[in-house]
């Protein structure tokens, strides 16, 4: 059986929510006239509230994609009833959801690790303690912004599902830890290269939805998001062992933008 390695680290991670939702247009041209207005306001109001971003999704598979993480799964729910409850609610439908939560990764180093080799390497005495302390406070920041993060404002999303393959020798559960680590080490070193153009954020679903994982990518522009992820595609791990799901993209508005870019507004 192949060797399995909990997330490094302490602490709890957060639910993570997105929500798909489409606009039917001949509704929206009959609600009432402060329907558009309730629904801006309710989602103005969850931002204060809590870490909600949304985005005018394009294409066909839905119209507003809803994305929010918070330490409580209740609050999650309530977003959930109250951004469908308000009086726009004849035009706004629920399309797709999907729900995830933020883990640290099982293939960081940790700090007793990270000194069996510093040492192998010949480093000993102040030096090595020096080393080890930075390294530890280095990996205690990398997993806050793992486990909590604070998602910036940039103007593009893309969310996609995906999940490890596990078929005859392609099986990713077969494969012995450190093999893993390696393909994820690889991995992670493509996907470091688009650091300050792309920001990605992958959440656990392994028993929560469809998928093993929700994968959230933030960025400035719209050939960043196409550019990392065919990067990504060539690395091992997603040859051999990667499964994925649809793609979703959105543009960042504010509420009362986003209304008026999905035509949720008073005569459509």
């Amino acid at each position: 059986m192949a060797e399995h390695a909990e997330p490094t680290g302490h602490g709890r991670g957060w639910p993570v929510l997105h929500l798909l939702l489409r606009v039917d247009p001949a509704r929206a041209r009959e609600l009432p006239a402060d329907a558009a207005g309730e629904f801006a306001a309710t989602l103005e109001r969850w931002q204060r509230d809590t870490q909600l971003h949304a985005y005018a999704a394009l294409g066909h598979k839905g119209d507003i994609l809803l994305f929010a993480l918070d330490p409580d799964l209740a609050l999650l729910r309530r977003l959930q009833t109250e951004v469908l409850a308000t009086a726009a609610a004849p035009a706004v439908h629920l399309a797709s959801s999907y729900l995830s939560i933020t883990e640290g990764s099982e293939y960081s180093d940790t700090p007793e690790r990270y000194r069996e080799q510093m040492a192998a390497k010949g480093v000993t005495g102040e030096d090595l303690e020096r080393r080890v302390a930075q390294f530890a406070e280095r990996m205690e920041h990398y997993l806050e912004s793992k486990l909590h993060p604070q998602m910036p404002d940039w103007p593009l999303v893309c969310f996609y599902p995906m999940s490890h393959r596990r078929e005859g020798s392609d099986n990713w559960y077969a494969l012995d830890y450190e093999e893993r680590k390696r393909l994820m080490g690889e991995h992670g070193r493509s996907g470091r290269a688009y650091t300050g153009r792309v920001l990605q954020l992958v959440t656990a679903s392994t028993g929560l939805d469809d998928w093993e994982y929700g994968v959230t990518l933030v960025a400035h522009e719209l050939e960043d998001l196409k550019s990392i992820v065919y990067t990504l595609r060539y690395d091992e791990a997603s040859v051999r062992y990667a499964e994925f799901g649809p793609f979703v993209i959105g543009i960042r508005h504010d509420p009362a933008e986003l209304l008026a870019a999905v035509g949720l507004t008073p005569g459509g």
